[in-house]
């Protein structure tokens, strides 16, 4: 069971109203819960991250979490000689993962995720001049994604490009 998605002229008039908001945003973590809050309305989620990609390490860093107890900002996660990283971080390619043997395929954090009952995911690329700079993870229960949800949640994540640049300007650790 997927969640449908909305008509054409709320989804138009909602992602014009983001963009508008999101351009004023004072900060990277306005901009993530404007995003957050966006995503909720056209796609819905339980749980909604923004991870940083440093290239050299092949990791990704939370930058913001809806449930900071659970997942704070900060979280690094290795994602070198995965499948998942190739495909997400390395080819720029959104991820769905449908239920829990994805997700357990998928992240080493499987039993925390499960533990909160989500089971599904939804991974979209933040990318700028055709590189990955992180990822909009969106997750929720069973076979809440689908593809119907990629153009809106793209959408989405090219409005952060700019903000997640930043974001890795300031935070970039040495040698990285």
């Amino acid at each position: 069971m997927t969640s449908a998605a909305p008509d054409n002229d709320a989804v138009h008039q909602a992602l014009n109203a983001y963009t508008q908001t999101i351009a004023a945003a004072p900060d990277a973590d306005t901009a993530f819960r404007i995003a957050e809050r966006t995503a909720a309305e056209l796609i819905g989620h339980r749980l909604f991250t923004v991870m940083a990609f440093h290239r050299d390490s092949m990791e990704v860093e939370r930058c913001y979490s809806s449930n900071p107890e659970k997942y704070p900002a900060g979280g690094r996660k290795q994602k070198r000689d995965t499948a998942w990283g190739d495909h997400v971080l390395t080819q720029g390619e959104p991820f769905i993962g449908y239920n829990a043997d994805d997700i357990r395929a998928n992240f080493n954090d499987h039993a925390v995720i499960q533990d909160l009952g989500l089971e599904s995911v939804l991974n979209m690329p933040i990318k700028a001049d055709g590189k990955t700079l992180g990822t909009m993870n969106l997750l929720d229960k069973a076979g809440h994604y689908s593809k119907q949800h990629i153009d809106i949640a793209r959408s989405i994540s090219v409005a952060l490009a700019d903000v997640l640049a930043d974001v890795l300007q300031n935070r970039k650790p040495a040698g990285d």
